[in-house]
Formats: structure tokens, C-alpha cells, sequence
């Protein structure tokens, strides 16, 4: 059996080929998955304001209650 000398760097792809791949492969899938992506980001924009007020009371009651 011969010995192959080219070893794997004929079979690696380059970084910006793998990122092109990905970037294509992601725009023929969008309209599977952009449905699903709207409905999260709805929710996370519902929910981080409200998220975001209840950490800054618990920060300002922890604040409050530490000087006591």
C-alpha cells in the first residue's frame, strides 16, 4: 500500500471557505427557521425590560439593606 505524503491539509477547508459555507447554508435554511427566530426574539423583547427592572430593584434593595 503507498503512503499518501499529502496528509489532511488537502482535505481542510479554509476558515473563510467554512465560514462562507455556513453563511449559504444559513440563508438557504432562513425560511425554515426565521419564523421561529421572530417568536424568540418577541419574547425576549417582552421579557428584558422586565427582567432588567427586577435585577436593578433586588440591586437597589440589597443596597439599601447592606447600609442599614
Amino acid at each position: 500500500m503507498m503512503q499518501n505524503d499529502h496528509g489532511l491539509a488537502e482535505h481542510i477547508l479554509p476558515v473563510s471557505e467554512k465560514i462562507g459555507l455556513v453563511v449559504a447554508t444559513g440563508m438557504v435554511s432562513s425560511p425554515f427557521w426565521l419564523q421561529y427566530l421572530k417568536v424568540v426574539s418577541d419574547i425576549a423583547a417582552l421579557l428584558a425590560p422586565i427582567l432588567g427592572c427586577t435585577y436593578l430593584l433586588l440591586q437597589i434593595g440589597f443596597k439599601i439593606w447592606r447600609m442599614k
